[in-house]
């Protein structure tokens, strides 16, 4: 395949990457089949990153940041607890609809060994802030006191097979099932 010398190296790189792993699997990509499938000599790859397990975490940890992101500023756009919480929840679904492939990247890579101890603690950290705005909802009287891995647990389950359900299909999620599991989730946790 013919060498492209403009454009985005590393938005195709990316984009390759998550493509060849949601197709082949994190084990079965290979950098060869990323370098083909972005249309970029092997060699420009490895100008990019030192390896394959590289590739594969700056990956997951930009999808992982995005994903994050999209939460944190749903919750600040928004002043109440419960408001904050569901907006953090619908804006992971929104994600999974907007960036399906990503969604499913990240789903496959998350249990995966190649985190660095310095990925674990930016991700403890991501959920930390999550925890916040869930502490927060408990301090002002809106979630019950029950311990922060069961609330985490109900709310993040469901709309995790949602977001799924959503990137598989490439269909917007339904609005009212959407709503209906959400208040499900809600009233699971509710004060």
């Amino acid at each position: 395949m013919a060498k492209r010398k403009t454009g985005d190296k590393l938005g195709d790189i990316r984009a390759a990457t998550i493509a060849e792993v949601v197709v082949s699997g994190s084990s079965a990509a290979s950098v060869n089949a990323i370098a083909k499938r972005a249309g970029l000599a092997v060699g420009t790859i490895y100008r990019y990153y030192d390896s394959k397990d590289q590739l594969l975490r700056a990956t997951y940890m930009a999808i992982k940041g995005e994903i994050h992101q999209s939460m944190i500023d749903a919750a600040d756009n928004v002043t109440d607890s419960k408001a904050k919480v569901q907006s953090m929840w619908f804006a992971n679904l929104h994600f999974a609809h907007k960036e399906p492939k990503s969604f499913l990247f990240a789903e496959l890579i998350v249990n995966d060994t190649i985190l660095t101890l310095e990925d674990r603690e930016k991700i403890a950290q991501m959920a930390h802030d999550i925890r916040t705005v869930i502490e927060t909802a408990i301090s002002d009287g809106v979630i019950r006191d029950i311990t922060l891995d069961s609330i985490m647990t109900v709310l993040s389950a469901p709309v995790m097979q949602l977001g799924r359900a959503t990137a598989l299909s490439g269909e917007a999620p339904d609005p009212a099932r959407s709503a209906e599991i959400f208040s499900l989730c809600w009233r699971a946790i509710e004060a």
